[in-house]
């Protein structure tokens, strides 16, 4: 697959300067940790890393892709189920004999290799979980579930996750459990590591992070992307994107796609930059619908940060020219914080700034616009 396939990878050699990233991760599930974490900024190529290195390994795995959940308030049990019942229906063509293990639990019936949960008796994920394992020990292998953008869990309802991932942590020896997260104080949020009453507290975990490349790794991605196509770019427009797009490679990628369909011009760069911003700014919008009483406060913040209001005294300053009134220290903490957590902004140092190029402009080019209208409503 070339670099430039928008895509998730799945083989290595697909992979861009990942393979310190991936052989943690591979060692990590041959050496039988229990929980692993797979951290990093949106775009970060954290699915490519998760597929890749299930398929080098070739163990029995699922994965529930969590990012259905994005757009809900809440999540059901029912919403829940249909992405395991999705995941496994992926696999049962492929490990015939796991539909004998799944099919033994109480409320879980198998019709060819289509897998249901009963609604009424609710199977329980410690159920299935024991299941898996069961199989991959009859195996001698061990068995991979992960949940990609493991953060929206957090919105579930009905039904208890941590308790089933410490169970398999203390029970099921052949069981690994992957979470993905690009909104990484969240996933944090959602596991309580740091509260003693949450079921996994104290238990060790590996993580592995996957950071944005350095300009001079973006360059060189973007040239081999190209060279993989015949195509010698204008070194003056790469270097535009790397300084437009950062080392994001999600960003690069999309770039590096668009130019294949209209020429490696500036007029890609602007539709890349563009297009994104559709994109950011509807996941921004997820967030701030969960949110509706400090929406616009959220858009002033993110706005401040385009104008160069940095640290936290300046931005409290611009909410409070803005609102005419003051804003007590807690409440913009807390504003703050969930903009980290959220993986909107980053801190470095004492500064603020927000973490994705793309949304960086799309706010500097229509914050007031967004304010504007959020203040409508």
């Amino acid at each position: 697959m070339p670099y430039f396939d928008p895509r998730p990878k799945e083989r290595a050699e697909d992979l861009f300067d990942r393979e310190e990233e991936l052989g943690k991760l591979i060692k990590a599930i041959v050496r039988g940790d229990p929980l692993v974490l797979v951290l990093g900024l949106r775009r970060t190529g954290k699915t490519s890393l998760l597929r890749v290195g299930l398929n080098k390994l070739n163990y029995p795995s699922i994965v529930v892709d969590c990012r259905v959940f994005e757009e809900k308030t809440y999540v059901t049990y029912a919403d829940f189920v249909k992405a395991l019942e999705d995941s496994i229906d992926k696999v049962l063509p492929k490990i015939k004999r796991l539909a004998r293990f799944v099919k033994s639990i109480r409320g879980i019936s198998v019709h060819g290799f289509k897998i249901e949960f009963s609604l009424k008796e609710k199977p329980t994920l410690i159920g299935l979980l024991e299941a898996l394992n069961s199989y991959a020990s009859s195996e001698n292998t061990r068995f991979i579930v992960a949940f990609d953008e493991a953060q929206e869990l957090i919105k579930l309802r009905g039904i208890k996750v941590l308790p089933a991932i410490a169970y398999t942590y203390d029970n099921l020896r052949n069981v690994t459990i992957i979470l993905t997260g690009s909104q990484v104080g969240l996933l944090y949020r959602f596991l309580k590591l740091h509260d003693p009453s949450s079921p996994i507290y104290g238990r060790v975990r590996t993580e592995i992070r996957l950071e944005n490349f350095s300009k001079e790794k973006a360059l060189e991605f973007l040239e081999k992307g190209f060279r993989q196509y015949g195509i010698k770019p204008p070194k003056h427009i790469i270097e535009e994107a790397v300084e437009k797009l950062g080392g994001n490679i999600g960003w690069l990628t999309f770039f590096g796609a668009i130019s294949l369909r209209e020429g490696v011009s500036m007029q890609a760069l602007e539709k890349t930059l563009e297009e994104g911003s559709k994109l950011v700014l509807s996941e921004l919008m997820n967030f701030l619908k969960l949110r509706p009483i400090a929406s616009t406060r959220y858009l002033r913040i993110l706005y401040a940060l385009t104008l160069g209001a940095k640290t936290w005294s300046k931005i409290k300053s611009f909410l409070e020219i803005e609102e005419e009134r003051k804003i007590s220290d807690s409440i913009l903490t807390k504003l703050l914080r969930n903009l980290l957590d959220t993986g909107f902004i980053i801190k470095r140092e004492n500064e603020y700034e927000i973490a994705d190029p793309i949304l960086k402009y799309a706010i500097a080019k229509y914050g007031k616009q967004l304010i504007s209208k959020s203040k409508e409503h």
